[in-house]
């Protein structure tokens, strides 16, 4: 039973690093976006095209607005997926390592969004993007392993 509940908490510990690894890149997309210009293009002329330029769908699709709403509603989304896969898991991770699906779903959005990095985007994005896949994935793994979770007694505050 040692075993087993050993690997139970390692699971849950890199469970709890994974989504506060993502809950602190959403904190810091949406701070990019808003309170600094470490997401803005190196190239002003290019802003300022951005900012006159609409999409061909819709005239009111200025790319600059576009662009500046991608990068939050992304932010957003990490933040969300960080925040509910963290509580979550501090919360009832007894409840939650019986939800195969939830830790499939939060997987495969997160391999997603290596495989989106690794295509489109800047090094440091894909990094920090591996480093929780791959602490989601030995967290699961090690749950799979088991022969069931044991149970484990809640402490009310």
């Amino acid at each position: 039973m040692r075993i087993n509940l050993k690997s139970y908490y390692i699971a849950k510990i890199s469970f709890i690093i994974a989504a506060a690894i993502i809950l602190v890149c959403g904190i810091l997309h949406l701070h990019g976006t808003f309170f600094s210009t470490d997401l803005y293009p190196a190239d002003n002329d290019l802003i300022a095209r951005l900012k006159s330029s609409n999409i061909q769908m819709d005239e009111s699709g200025i790319m600059w607005k576009l662009w500046i709403g991608f990068n939050a509603m992304f932010g957003a989304g990490l933040f969300f997926l960080g925040s509910i896969i963290l509580y979550l898991v501090v919360k009832d991770f007894p409840y939650l390592s019986r939800l195969h699906f939830v830790f499939i779903l939060t997987i495969s959005c997160n391999a997603f969004f290596v495989w989106v990095g690794c295509k489109y985007m800047i090094t440091d994005f894909v990094a920090s993007m591996s480093i929780p896949l791959v602490l989601f994935l030995i967290g699961y793994l090690l749950l799979l392993m088991l022969p069931r979770a044991p149970k484990v007694k809640k402490h009310r505050s």
